[in-house]
């Protein structure tokens, strides 16, 4: 399965353009509407059976966010495919790991955000 969870692509050129860049590599770009941000990431994934999703939060996040789902060993090859794409440094990237994969999207962009913003101060996480 290799895939990337696109989380705050709102408008379809964006989503197209990693689509098409990722392509190439085998790899699905599959857009997250906003009703599933609650939902745990590896349902996102396909890597367990999704319930209904929720439509009580479906705010937006307040950025960009790429997990990349089974691309572990790709990382060199496929960070520098999504800036050409339009993914630069803004949009937060995190890889589905056993650690995050029960965490919903929401939540792992609200610990990325955190990071990126202790990193900027010039502190730790």
């Amino acid at each position: 399965m290799k895939k990337l969870l696109l989380f705050g692509f709102d408008d379809l050129p964006a989503v197209l353009a990693v689509a098409a860049a990722v392509a190439p590599m085998g790899i699905e770009a599959v857009p997250v509407g906003r009703r599933e941000y609650d939902r745990p990431l590896e349902m996102l994934a396909g890597l367990a059976p999704g319930g209904e999703a929720s439509a009580s939060a479906t705010g937006p996040l307040g950025g960009r966010m790429i997990v990349l789902c089974g691309l572990e060993e790709q990382l060199d090859t496929v960070l520098p495919v999504l800036a050409k794409a339009g993914a630069g440094p803004e949009c937060l990237k995190a890889v589905l790991t056993a650690h995050n994969r029960r965490w919903s999207g929401r939540k792992l962009f609200a610990e990325l955000d955190r990071e990126r913003r202790a990193f900027q101060k010039g502190g730790r996480p």
